[in-house]
């Protein structure tokens, strides 16, 4: 993506200078977009509470447990453009969440188990190694479906219009579906399909590079995401909340009726 973006921008301004600007109409134009994304998470907080254990961990951050690249942790995305600058878009973004392994999490709250983790903790006080003995939380599937509008603007248009250089920003939310896998004191990984049970709020940003009908992008999404009733074992249920921010590669098609 990085030699993408440096391709786009020697292109720019080689030919800015040898041909006028020129301004593209966007109003009424229709795009569409397939990407795959990085994505890390920050400040998270999971609260857990079932049978026998009602605990919280805080900074129990996580990636996406990146080996390769999967087609199924992808981001599609359609766009109408309202006015000449404004654009409207529904993003279907699934993203995965792994916990980082062997990491010291503060924890507070009670559990009581006959294991080596049987204890009253204080928030403030005691911390707790995220192993797998102790726990393992994932979402092998998150989906997010949001809601964005959007500014945009060209930085530069080449003299028949077939070719420019553009970037965009806004704001959006919308829902979250999860699947996860959990297990708590080494007991056995549980899957689950937990519906629609979250939301999220976002920035959106990037620049695509036009080739015609065709265009490259390099953008991403940050934000604030919550799920809720995440089931886990021993009748429990979770409540977590984190920050988000993913990087994302894509290619699209953009036409105007």
């Amino acid at each position: 993506m990085k030699k993408l973006l440096f391709i786009a921008l020697i292109f720019s301004f080689a030919t800015a200078g040898a041909q006028d600007f020129k301004e593209r109409g966007n109003k009424g134009r229709i795009y569409l977009a397939y990407g795959l994304n990085r994505t890390s998470y920050d400040l998270s907080t999971l609260k857990m509470k079932g049978d026998g254990y009602d605990f919280a961990l805080t900074h129990f951050d996580a990636n996406d447990g990146f080996t390769e690249y999967d087609f199924a942790k992808f981001n599609g995305k359609i766009g109408f453009f309202i006015t000449e600058h404004l654009s409207l878009s529904l993003g279907y973004d699934n993203f995965k969440y792994k916990q980082i392994d062997k990491r010291l999490v503060k924890i507070g709250g009670t559990i009581e188990d006959s294991s080596q983790f049987g204890a009253t903790y204080y928030e403030n006080q005691d911390v707790i190694r995220t192993s797998d003995d102790f726990i393992t939380y994932a979402y092998t599937s998150m989906t997010y479906i949001n809601l964005n509008l959007e500014v945009n603007d060209d930085f530069w248009v080449s003299k028949n219009g077939k070719f420019a250089w553009s970037y965009y920003f806004g704001l959006g939310g919308g829902i979250l579906m999860s699947e996860s896998e959990t297990s708590l004191f080494g007991g056995e990984v549980v899957t689950n399909d937990n519906g629609m049970n979250g939301f999220g709020g976002n920035a959106s940003f990037g620049t695509r590079f036009h080739l015609g009908p065709v265009f490259l992008e390099v953008g991403g999404k940050a934000g604030y995401m919550r799920t809720k009733e995440v089931k886990m074992p021993r009748n429990g249920m979770a409540d977590h909340t984190f920050l988000f921010a993913s990087g994302i590669g894509s290619v699209g098609l953009s036409f105007k009726f």
